[in-house]
């Protein structure tokens, strides 16, 4: 990639983003972060976090946040749901030793302590499934920027700040040695390879902003990270179904993730979780990815859920039975698959389908919505 290129995309991205403002927007919010974390996480009188304590924060960190609004500025979308995040942070309240290990690495400036200290918070907290110590490194880096906007890019997933490292030809992850080498070099050498290699001296926040712009993403992210573009054209019931009801159907996904532990379906069933981090949603396999894979909480059994969202009942019931067969070759030892298939509307068809497919069950989404008249004062 010629410097010169990147130089040009780089002075056409500034003359739209507001730096200044940028950088004081971040300054307050790492300084709303520290006053949690020692008024809250780190003060022993301070018995029990509260959800409007964590929700204030971690509408600061992810862009799936309950309550982010568009013109909020957060960290990135990290991608852990709102249930992980926060039973991420009630661990840091309650878990003394990795409380104290990421309150050291917070105010720890020497590059080779920060590596051991990194790495002896994944030691630390290999048996909390937190998601703190992901493989991705998402809610780690996420943290470190936030706690530090000077200091750290918040290009929070590894993967993208290797494809990032690469494309650009600021640095080699192989080197890296270990997960403290990753979280903390990657970042390092991003902040400094632009300086040094691309003559871009920036503050991290605006590096990584730029990184994301629409003329330069395209630059360095692989195809395998881009989402899949639908092309599929609606058939038979997707042509009855009303714009709010698909509008509705699309969000249900992200929807019950983020809500898991509340909703009726984290009563029973658990998400799964893989090196920290949560991979039931659009959990992949080679015949196309699952719309959500979870497990029975009592019998461990494997239970694929597919949403019934603009595709007919053929096909809905087509993908659930491929999805299963799947899970039962390649995840399932002795383990049962079952399945669930969500609908905004009871359906014959299904009902038909379903009655040849005895461990499938349908279950019907209903969303209130009213309106009153506002009192008077």
């Amino acid at each position: 990639m010629e410097v010169s290129q990147v130089q040009n995309f780089f002075n056409q991205f500034l003359a739209q983003y507001d730096v200044e403002g940028m950088d004081d927007i971040w300054e307050t919010q790492s300084s709303i972060f520290h006053e949690f974390w020692k008024g809250k996480i780190l003060n022993k009188s301070y018995k029990e976090l509260t959800t409007p304590d964590t929700d204030a924060i971690i509408r600061l960190i992810d862009s799936k946040a309950r309550g982010h609004q568009k013109s909020d500025q957060v960290v990135a979308h990290v991608g852990l749901y709102q249930g992980l995040w926060e039973r991420l942070f009630n661990d840091l309240k309650n878990k003394p030793d990795i409380q104290k290990t990421l309150d050291e690495i917070f105010n720890t400036n020497d590059e080779e302590s920060l590596v051991r200290l990194v790495n002896h918070l994944v030691k630390e907290n290999e048996k909390n499934k937190n998601g703190l110590t992901g493989k991705k490194g998402n809610a780690l880096n996420a943290l470190l920027f936030l706690n530090s906007p000077s200091k750290f890019v918040s290009c929070v997933s590894l993967a993208h700040r290797y494809q990032i490292l690469k494309a650009f030809g600021l640095a080699e992850p192989e080197s890296y040695k270990n997960y403290g080498e990753q979280i903390i070099y990657s970042s390092r050498d991003i902040i400094t390879g632009f300086k040094d290699k691309l003559s871009i001296t920036a503050e991290p926040r605006t590096i990584s902003q730029f990184v994301y712009s629409a003329n330069v993403k395209v630059l360095w992210q692989s195809d395998d990270e881009s989402p899949e573009v639908l092309t599929q054209e609606f058939k038979e019931e997707a042509a009855e179904t009303s714009e709010m009801d698909f509008a509705m159907e699309k969000h249900l996904e992200e929807f019950l993730v983020r809500n898991w532990e509340t909703t009726e379906l984290g009563k029973h069933y658990e998400l799964i979780e893989e090196d920290g981090e949560v991979v039931s949603p659009q959990y992949p396999t080679d015949v196309g990815p699952m719309d959500l894979l979870v497990r029975d909480k009592e019998t461990k059994d494997y239970v694929v859920i597919e949403l019934k969202k603009g595709q007919t009942s053929d096909d809905t019931v087509g993908q659930i039975a491929r999805y299963m067969g799947w899970v039962k070759k390649n995840l399932a030892k002795s383990e049962s698959v079952k399945g669930i298939i969500i609908a905004g509307a009871n359906d014959k068809r299904l009902q038909y389908a379903l009655i040849m497919l005895p461990d499938v069950k349908l279950l019907i989404y209903k969303v209130g919505f009213a309106l009153a008249k506002a009192e008077k004062i």
